[in-house]
């Protein structure tokens, strides 16, 4: 008896190591020179921090990373020191300023939803997104310039009160993606 659980244990140990592991995160792809970003010339490196020299004003793509099936909607929520950040605006790859895989009448942003400093973002498509070869979606693109150093960081992260990231099953995936924080100088 004790032999069938012991092997019965090693098996179901097995199976469950062998199961793909879910991380679906945000990804910030600085856009240095060389790199014009959008889904089909990016570079996508996934930057933790802007490259040295990238300079006061920048852009920067924002992708769900190691997104498992087709989507439904996304979406962001980022936030940032306004003393330290003179001008931010995003677009979306919705193909009203961006080509991309969002339908626009699914798209909204709202700049300072809850004061300066923040920034709401929310895109949708009803035939579901699909993933490119990495496992990756494209959601949008923040521009922004620094009035001296930008010492405090960008957050990104899921919108609260709101399921922001649903796979095409239902799925809700904000419970996995963590907070991501990007700093720029």
């Amino acid at each position: 008896m004790k032999k069938i659980l012991v092997l019965s244990v090693v098996v179901l140990s097995m199976f469950f190591m062998s199961l793909p592991v879910c991380a679906v995160e945000f990804c910030a792809d600085f856009l240095e020179p060389g790199n014009p970003g959008g889904l089909t010339a990016s570079k996508k490196t996934c930057d933790p921090k802007a490259p040295k020299g990238l300079g006061k004003d920048a852009e920067i793509d924002i992708w769900l990373k190691g997104v498992p099936e087709e989507i439904i909607t996304a979406g962001f929520w980022i936030s940032y020191d306004p003393s330290e950040i003179t001008t931010i605006s995003v677009d979306i790859y919705d193909g009203s300023v961006l080509k991309g895989p969002w339908d626009s009448s699914m798209s909204k942003k709202v700049e300072n939803p809850s004061g300066k400093g923040t920034y709401l973002v929310t895109v949708g498509n009803l035939s579901n997104v699909k993933s490119d070869k990495n496992g990756d979606v494209l959601i949008g693109k923040i521009k922004y310039a620094c009035k001296d150093k930008c010492k405090k960081p960008i957050t990104i992260r899921t919108i609260k009160g709101f399921d922001t990231v649903v796979g095409g099953e239902g799925k809700v995936y904000d419970p996995e993606i963590k907070e991501a924080t990007i700093k720029i100088h």
